[in-house]
C-alpha cells in the first residue's frame, strides 16, 4: 500500500494530504471541544490583542469576552471571524507539499503562523473602525472583504513559500 502511495504524482498526493488535513480540521473546527473550550479563549485572546492594537493609535476600547467596543460602538468576534480556517490552509498546503524536506516546512509553518496571527488582528481590529467610522460598508467588509482577502493572502503567503523553496531546492520551474 504505501508503495503504492509513494508512486502517485506529487500533485496527487499534495491533494490527499490537503484534502486530509482540511476534513480533520472541520471535523475538530466545528467539534463541541473547540466551539467550547478553545474558540471562546482564542477569541478573548483576539480581542484583546485588538484593543492593544487599537490601543497603540490611542483608541480607547474595552473587551467583554469576544467583543471589543467603546461608548459609541462594538464589534463582537465569532467563529469564522477567529481567522482559523485561513490559517489552517495556509498550514496544510505547507504540510502536503511533498518532495519538500521538513527543514522548508518548519519555518514555513512558524513564520506563516505568525504573520496569519498578527493579520487578523489587525482585520479585527479595522472592523471594529468600519463599524465606527463607516457603518455603511462594515457588513460588506465583514462578510465578504475581510474573509476573502484574508484567505487570499494566506494563499499568497503560501505561493511565495512554494517560489522560495523550488529556488532553494534547485526544483525546475
Amino acid at each position: 500500500m504505501m508503495t503504492y502511495y509513494k508512486n502517485l504524482s506529487p500533485i496527487v498526493r499534495f491533494f490527499v494530504h490537503f484534502v486530509t488535513l482540511m476534513l480533520l480540521f472541520y471535523a475538530f473546527y466545528y467539534s463541541s471541544i473547540y466551539e467550547n473550550y478553545i474558540m471562546p479563549g482564542l477569541l478573548n485572546f483576539e480581542a484583546k490583542m485588538a484593543k492593544l492594537f487599537l490601543s497603540i493609535f490611542g483608541i480607547k476600547t474595552e473587551v467583554t469576552g469576544d467583543s471589543i467596543h467603546n461608548n459609541v460602538e462594538g464589534v463582537s468576534i465569532k467563529g469564522g471571524c477567529d481567522g482559523m480556517e485561513a490559517t489552517f490552509l495556509y498550514i496544510a498546503a505547507v504540510l502536503s507539499l511533498p518532495l519538500v524536506a521538513a527543514k522548508y516546512k518548519y519555518p514555513a509553518l512558524i513564520y506563516g503562523l505568525i504573520i496569519l496571527v498578527i493579520l487578523n488582528i489587525i482585520r479585527i481590529a479595522g472592523l471594529f473602525l468600519a463599524k465606527i467610522h463607516y457603518p455603511s460598508i462594515f457588513e460588506f467588509l465583514h462578510l465578504h472583504g475581510g474573509v476573502v482577502i484574508f484567505m487570499m493572502i494566506s494563499i499568497v503567503m503560501w505561493l511565495i513559500w512554494v517560489q522560495w523553496v523550488m529556488k532553494k531546492t534547485n526544483v525546475p520551474q
